[in-house]
C-alpha cells in the first residue's frame, strides 16, 4: 500500500508541477513588446518636442527682432491712417457744405436739379429739400480751404 500511496504522491506531484511551470518566454514577450511599443512613441514625442523648441527658438531669434523693428512704421502708418481720416471727414464737411451752397444758387436762379443732377451720379441719392425761398438773398462766405501739408508732414 505504501508503494500505491508513492505513486499517487508521485503522479500528484507531477499534475501539481505542471501548475507551477511557468511560460516566461511568452509573457515576457508581451512585455517586451509593450515596452518597445511605448519606448517608440516616446521616441516620437521627444523629435516632437524638439521641433516645437527649435521652431520657438526661431521665432524669439528671427521674428520676434523683426517685429520689434516694425513697431515704429506701424505706429507711424497709424498716424498717418489718423490724419487721413480726419481730411477725409473735412473733405465731407466741405462737399456737404458746397451742395447746399449750389442748392442755394440752384433754387435761387430758378435752375432745375434736372441739370447738374446728369453731372452728379450720386445725385439720386440725395434727400428731397425744401426749396429756399429766392426772395432772400444770402451774404457770400468764402469756404475754408485746406491744405493737406496741415495734416500730413512732408517726407
Amino acid at each position: 500500500m505504501s508503494s500505491h500511496i508513492a505513486t499517487i504522491a508521485e503522479e500528484l506531484a507531477k499534475d501539481y508541477a505542471n501548475y507551477a511551470k511557468l511560460d516566461l518566454s511568452n509573457q515576457m514577450k508581451s512585455f517586451h513588446d509593450t515596452i518597445e511599443d511605448v519606448m517608440m512613441r516616446l521616441e516620437e514625442f521627444q523629435s516632437i518636442i524638439e521641433m516645437v523648441q527649435s521652431e520657438s527658438s526661431q521665432c524669439i531669434d528671427q521674428h520676434i527682432p523683426r517685429l520689434q523693428d516694425a513697431q515704429q512704421e506701424v505706429i507711424n502708418l497709424c498716424r498717418r491712417i489718423d490724419a487721413l481720416e480726419h481730411v477725409i471727414a473735412m473733405a465731407n464737411v466741405n462737399l456737404t457744405t458746397l451742395e447746399a451752397a449750389v442748392d442755394n444758387a440752384e433754387a435761387e436762379l430758378g435752375i432745375s436739379d434736372r441739370l447738374f443732377g446728369i453731372l452728379n451720379p450720386l445725385s439720386f441719392f440725395k434727400k428731397n429739400q425744401e426749396p429756399v425761398l429766392p426772395n432772400k438773398v444770402p451774404i457770400y462766405e468764402a469756404p475754408t480751404i485746406y491744405r493737406t501739408n496741415d495734416y500730413f508732414s512732408s517726407e
